[in-house]
């Protein structure tokens, strides 16, 4: 259940009366992109790795519950690590380290400020 609510899935299933036990359909065919991604994140959450790997975990959600998702991947302690592909800029609230990757080269590895800076002020160079 705590999965569930740090992912905000209970939010959706609240308002079924089915609940938790709302049918979702084969691969989640009932269910809107964000929550199949909601579910999707509740499962990464289970048992609390040590590692998360996401790959654009909030693409297909609202901005309310990309704030949700965003304020629970904050709360993650030290010992677990969060690793995040994303486009978009407002996710990287919740890291605390920057890799941009070019033509599957990195081309930026550092502190999130410092590398944000660097592109700011175009001091990132594509690496040939």
């Amino acid at each position: 259940m705590d999965a569930a609510n740090r992912a905000g899935v209970t939010v959706f299933t609240q308002q079924d009366p089915a609940g938790l036990e709302r049918q979702v359909g084969e691969g989640g065919l009932l269910l809107s992109g964000g929550q199949r991604q909601a579910v999707a994140i509740a499962r990464a959450l289970l048992g609390r790795p040590p590692v998360l790997l996401m790959d654009e975990p909030t693409s297909a959600m609202d901005n309310r519950s990309e704030l949700q998702i965003k304020h629970q991947l904050s709360q993650l302690t030290p010992s677990e690590t969060l690793v995040l592909i994303t486009h978009k800029t407002t996710m990287l609230d919740v890291v605390d380290r920057v890799i941009v990757m070019e033509k599957g080269c990195i081309i930026a590895d550092g502190p999130k400020e410092m590398v944000l800076n660097d592109l700011r002020h175009g001091k990132v160079r594509v690496v040939q």
